[in-house]
């Protein structure tokens, strides 16, 4: 077999993978490009596996902004915890669901890096306990629903009020940064992400799932994202006057 043999074996295997069997004969081997509603489901499979890709790092720069600063000034616990119980419904209900990876598994990798930025900030509190309650908790979570032992109603309770926490914890963020008038070490481009990542989520629910909890989630929550993005940038082009006379008077 030749590379070029090679290569066109790889891609139709990759592609045969992201499309319905139905979609693969249109598309590839009939070579129907304008066909709409398989090349919708061709766009929300990459766009599923970009943001599962992108989710890897998409709070990376939040973590390590609090590493950096060995602080997590302006980052709230409480809205971080609530996010994380958000995340932990979407997840379980995702898994349970026996839903594709392109539809939520991004909730894995959020999950992990919601509960470091807690445990980051518990940590330069030096609420220590705090730290393995956290630690023990998730992991207990975690298995429970490896393991299929979470009781069915309780996913689907914990799957509808991921809707509800996930806009409490970002209001709750968004009252944190009033009340301080800054955003702290709130990571902007951390946000941006978060937010670009939620929009496209709305697309891939819609036309892999047409599941409304999730679809609500996702575009509720890119709405509350958007409020976070304008808080950004008004206290942090207000505050740098303020930096510029503290040097001044230095």
């Amino acid at each position: 077999m030749g590379l070029s043999d090679l290569l066109s074996s790889s891609f139709e295997s990759l592609v045969s993978g992201l499309l319905s069997p139905h979609c693969y004969d249109e598309l590839v081997l009939k070579q129907h490009f304008f066909d709409m509603a398989c090349n919708k489901m061709l766009l929300s499979k990459i766009l599923g596996y970009a943001i599962l890709v992108g989710s890897l790092l998409v709070k990376l720069p939040q973590i390590v902004k609090i590493k950096w600063n060995k602080s997590g000034v302006g980052i709230s616990v409480f809205a971080e915890t609530i996010m994380l119980v958000a995340i932990f419904g979407t997840m379980a209900y995702g898994y349970s669901s026996g839903y594709a990876l392109s539809v939520y598994g991004d909730s894995y990798f959020l999950f992990i890096q919601t509960l470091l930025i807690i445990l980051l900030v518990l940590y330069y509190q030096k609420r220590y306990l705090a730290v393995v309650v956290y630690l023990v908790l998730c992991s207990i979570a975690g298995f429970l629903m490896f393991q299929n032992l979470l009781p069915p109603q309780l996913v689907k309770t914990l799957a509808g009020l991921s809707l509800v926490f996930s806009l409490i914890s970002r209001l709750l963020q968004s009252i944190s940064i009033y009340r301080d008038k800054s955003t702290g070490n709130l990571s902007a481009i951390t946000v941006l992400m978060l937010f670009f990542g939620s929009i496209a989520r709305i697309f891939t629910s819609i036309q892999e799932t047409g599941d409304p909890t999730l679809i609500w989630t996702y575009v509720l929550n890119t709405l509350a994202i958007s409020l976070l993005i304008f808080q950004l940038g008004y206290y942090w082009s207000a505050s740098v006057p303020t930096i510029e006379q503290t040097k001044k008077q230095q």
